[in-house]
């Protein structure tokens, strides 16, 4: 996805703008309802998510994560299939903590 695009995308999406009509649009709220269930716990995933992370601090939000300038589908794909976390160990997030298509949905709203 281009730069732009992809910046149009996130501030739209965080900003809780209904999404354009389509199949990516959709799919990116898909990947936001995902990210709010399966990642809000950790991560700032959206400014009006309902619950707070409990981590102290919190890890990296979305935004920042999007911005990043070697953030693309196949790093992000590839960090997904792994346990993530300060350690990668006991307290990492599960690999299998989401399916292929949710997976998609959130690298989507990224």
């Amino acid at each position: 996805m281009a730069g732009s695009k992809l910046a149009l995308v996130l501030a739209l999406a965080l900003a809780g703008a209904p999404p354009a009509i389509g199949e990516e649009a959709q799919l990116v709220a898909e990947g936001r309802e995902v990210a709010l269930k399966a990642c809000a716990r950790c991560h700032v995933v959206a400014e009006d998510q309902a619950q707070r992370p409990i981590m102290r601090p919190p890890a990296p939000n979305f935004v920042d994560i999007a911005s990043r300038p070697d953030v693309t589908e196949a790093s992000l794909r590839d960090f997904l299939a792994k346990p993530h976390g300060r350690t990668r160990g006991v307290r990492a997030t599960p690999a299998s903590l989401m399916s292929g298509d949710q997976t998609d949905a959130v690298i989507a709203y990224l």
